[in-house]
């Protein structure tokens, strides 16, 4: 995940801060120490809150339904390779509320 974020930065620089669930992603020792080394503050939300990260919530409805729900992958590639096609359209084509229905 941190290489992903280290690409994103490439173009709109570090975050200040980011909000997490407690999934095991976000507090392994190797996403931990990346944020530390880029200065970035996490601000878990409540277990059990979900509500309270709502643009991941919607994101992850999305992707289920747009990808995961119509998909029947044969191996992690596969699902790699969709995710991928995928998520260029979302953020480069697609209109979103948040952005003003901008892509």
């Amino acid at each position: 995940m941190s290489r992903y974020l280290d690409k994103l930065a490439e173009y709109h620089d570090y975050s200040r801060k980011i909000r997490v669930d407690n999934g095991a992603e976000f507090t392994g020792r190797t996403f931990t120490d990346w944020v530390k080394s880029h200065s970035i503050t996490l601000d878990d939300i409540q277990p059990g809150s979900p509500y309270q990260n709502g643009y991941i919530e919607r994101f992850n409805r999305t992707y289920c339904t747009e990808v995961l729900d119509l998909y029947l992958f044969n191996n992690l590639e596969q699902a790699k390779k969709v995710t991928e096609e995928w998520l260029i359209v979302y953020n480069t084509e697609r209109a979103h509320e948040a952005l003003n229905n901008m892509s």
